[in-house]
């Protein structure tokens, strides 16, 4: 019976122990995980991607040119995500935690849903578009509008009601210095009704060869005689 006591006792004694054993935690190796995110089928770079360590809750974000790096334990798995694209998921194993730094590349498949087309028609039914249809009108186009404001007898009256310009002013004084230049030293006064530049001038008959033959047929036939 004292043999059967001593040796409960030392059962007692030893469980703690052994159960403290099993709950100590088994020491991880640590790697301090680097790398880029990038498309699989253009290899563009991703950036700001969520890099969530599931099992720790713990995680980084990728910067603007896809690069991150993070301090992960032997076990982990990792789970890489962004708007866009498929979850890409990662587990840290016994070859990766190895070295110290540890380097890696995540192609991350594009994610698309192509949605069925859906065509919206303002008009409930064929019926009420038939009637918008008709009683729709049409605004002129610019070639409409352009031959309307070009017609002849418009640009009449826009020119009728138009001051000359500079080139045409140009002109009609260019014509009159060549006339004075043409009726040098035969020259008169110019028409009374001719104001300004509009006025012109009145070539001397004096110096011309066809009004001195006019005038002595004139006399010829006795046009100045007195008349009885």
């Amino acid at each position: 019976m004292g043999r059967i006591f001593c040796l409960l006792l030392l059962v007692m004694r030893m469980t703690p122990a052994l159960w403290a054993q099993e709950q100590q935690p088994v020491e991880r190796k640590a790697v301090q995980l680097s790398g880029l995110t990038l498309s699989d089928d253009s290899l563009d770079l991703i950036p700001y991607v969520t890099v969530l360590v599931k099992n720790r809750y713990k995680g980084t974000i990728s910067d603007g040119r896809g690069f991150f790096s993070l301090v992960v334990l032997e076990g982990d798995s990792l789970q890489f995500s962004s708007v866009g694209f498929r979850v890409y998921p990662l587990l840290v194993t016994a070859a990766m935690v190895k070295d110290p730094l540890f380097s890696v590349l995540i192609p991350m498949e594009r994610d698309t849903l192509r949605l069925p087309e859906a065509i919206i028609y303002p008009w409930p039914s064929r019926e009420a578009f038939r009637q918008e249809f008709m009683a729709l009108q049409l605004k002129d186009d610019a070639q409409t509008i352009a031959t309307r404001n070009l017609e002849a007898d418009l640009m009449r009256q826009l020119a009728g009601a138009m001051n000359m310009d500079a080139s045409e002013n140009q002109k009609l004084y260019m014509q009159r210095v060549i006339a004075q230049t043409y009726y040098a030293g035969g020259q008169q006064a110019f028409f009374p009704s001719g104001s300004g530049m509009n006025g012109v001038p009145i070539p001397n008959s004096l110096m011309n060869p066809l009004a001195w033959a006019e005038f002595i047929k004139a006399i010829r036939r006795g046009d100045f005689k007195r008349k009885e």
